[in-house]
């Protein structure tokens, strides 16, 4: 008795499922050519077993919580389905980079709200590229919006052990944990014209975008967004130079660079930075031998 009752249960709820699902097929789909922020439809979904659509809604009254609506455009997003339950799989969660206007800003593949709410941690894809290569991105996000020296809460690795494993911050890591190195260690190469006294106001930002439309097209890059996010960029790299002189100004003893001014190592020691002692190792050292030639 106990099998077929949950036979029939079984059963219904595929048949709501089936039923909803038809009713919702019948709904306003999401443009499926080029539009803004789309880049392209995925073709998976329509050779799958089952799908689930949502419906665009502007005017539906979730979108006035900015939890929810930031970065997103009501009259091109679906409504969120809530799950109140645990969802466990054996599989894989696969997040699809396509649609991109179905993500938060176009990039946001996860995001895990702390119990504020706001608060969250979150991981996006190839917003920026650095060092030639795009990025992928995860952090915590504090409670308030924007990108200032406090938006960021500690992303802890290795454990939630208390001053334990290693904490990372939007311009600030703390290793409790020994670092074992299997690789050089290359210390910052920091000379004068890698340091400023000032954050960069509103007016130089708003100079150093100047700069950058006259050496830049956005037909260069592949949305406008990927154009704006380079551009933004730019300011940040000046910012980064006021960074790094305040932590060289506050860094506690045992600290350690490479000053590229007088070509010096200097450490840090009792308030005072000092310049290390060195000596030669000559030309018979091995790894002093000029390159072989091609």
């Amino acid at each position: 008795m106990k099998n077929n009752l949950t036979l029939c249960a079984l059963v219904a709820a595929l048949s709501y499922l089936a039923c909803a699902t038809g009713a919702i097929a019948d709904a306003p789909k999401p443009p499926s050519g080029p539009a803004e922020g789309n880049r392209g439809e995925i073709s998976a979904p329509a050779e799958a077993p089952m799908t689930f659509d949502s419906l665009i809604n502007p005017d539906w009254t979730g979108w006035s919580d900015r939890a929810v609506a930031y970065g997103m455009n009501p009259k091109k997003v679906p409504l969120p389905f809530m799950f109140n339950a645990t969802l466990s799989t054996d599989s894989t969660i696969v997040v699809r980079g396509e649609n991109t206007f179905k993500k938060r800003w176009g990039l946001h593949v996860f995001e895990g709200y702390a119990r504020d709410c706001r608060s969250r941690i979150t991981m996006i894809l190839n917003k920026h590229v650095e060092e030639g290569l795009p990025v992928a991105e995860l952090y915590y996000y504090a409670a308030g919006y924007g990108q200032g020296l406090k938006a960021y809460n500690w992303f802890r690795i290795g454990s939630d052990v208390p001053y334990h494993s290693f904490l990372f911050g939007r311009d600030r890591a703390v290793f409790y944990g020994n670092i074992e190195m299997r690789n050089l260690l290359g210390l910052a190469s920091i000379g004068a014209a890698d340091l400023r006294d000032t954050f960069p106001d509103k007016a130089e930002r708003a100079a150093i975008a100047a700069q950058f439309d006259k050496t830049h097209s956005p037909a260069d890059y592949e949305t406008k967004k990927d154009y704006d996010h380079a551009r933004s960029g730019e300011s940040y790299k000046e910012e980064l130079k006021w960074v790094r002189k305040e932590a060289v100004k506050n860094a506690a003893d045992g600290s350690l660079f490479y000053d590229s001014d007088i070509g010096a190592v200097v450490v840090k020691v009792r308030g005072k930075w000092m310049k290390l002692p060195v000596e030669p190792l000559g030309n018979d050292y091995p790894h002093n031998a000029p390159p072989a030639a091609p």
